[in-house]
């Protein structure tokens, strides 16, 4: 992808459009040229984590878990959550990682394969899925590797609206790659901004700048509405037959308040 010059009148607004442009075209190119090649269906480190969690809190399974996968891509995760029984919706901007996705489930139910839970896919936004379902609230959050395409105030903005839809005691769980994945050979980092954010120095991926996740970054974020809060480190190939990345992943849950009554 091109460098693209924006002129200085450019307002902040703008710029967090294009930043999200560029984002959203980079990854449909790579759903259209890789495909399930890009990752397989091994599921992440991240969804293990957070599965293992609410299994934990609910051994007998005696209740629906509904799980928000954001940024699914073509529904990896996804799909490990159904075999477990769980409820997702998933939802990514990307036209053909939500067709992929939705292919995948249909050969997945035809399969033989056990699905004890139900999904659908959207290739949308959080708050117009969300607009369909007023007054209904999810059982858990799960963004894999998403965390670091992010610019602060988008974060910001994803994590409340997030938080919006979340059941009291409901999970929260993300990732996003470390600084520890910081490679001079292939990034360097922004003037003013080292040690957060790095851009790479192939021509090609330009624009696809690199906000890495720390502790810190993650906790001025939704430290104040989450409790019971771990960052855990884990590793997982960038793609299929790629060098490991770092992820710092967070996991939490919504605070639970006085019940008031209707």
């Amino acid at each position: 992808m091109d460098t693209r010059l924006i002129d200085h009148m450019t307002q902040p607004d703008e710029l967090r459009s294009l930043d999200k442009t560029r984002i959203a075209k980079t990854w449909q190119q790579y759903y259209e040229d890789r495909g399930y090649g890009l990752w397989g269906f091994s599921p992440s480190p991240t969804a293990r984590i957070l599965s293992k969690a609410i299994l934990d809190g609910n051994p007998r399974r005696s209740e629906r878990v509904e799980i928000v996968d954001w940024g699914c891509g073509y529904g990896r995760d996804s799909l490990y959550f159904l075999e477990l029984g769980f409820d997702v919706i998933g939802i990514d901007p990307s036209e053909k990682a939500i067709a992929l996705a939705r292919e995948a489930y249909k050969q997945r139910q035809t399969s033989g394969i056990p699905l004890s839970g139900s999904a659908s896919f959207h290739a949308s936004d959080m708050c117009s899925v969300f607009k369909s379902r007023v007054g209904q609230k999810v059982n858990a959050f799960f963004s894999n590797r998403v965390v670091h395409l992010l610019a602060e105030s988008d974060f910001c903005e994803a994590a409340r609206d997030a938080l919006g839809y979340l059941e009291q005691g409901a999970f929260f769980c993300v990732s996003g790659r470390s600084p520890d994945d910081f490679n001079a050979a292939l990034m360097e980092w922004i003037p003013g901004r080292e040690h957060e954010v790095a851009r790479y120095k192939d021509p090609a991926r330009a624009g696809h700048d690199m906000a890495f996740v720390t502790k810190q970054r993650l906790m001025r974020t939704v430290g104040h509405d989450l409790e019971d809060m771990h960052c855990l480190n884990a590793t997982e190939p960038e793609r299929v037959g790629a060098r490991d990345t770092h992820l710092l992943i967070l996991l939490g849950r919504t605070r639970v308040g006085p019940q008031t009554s209707p």
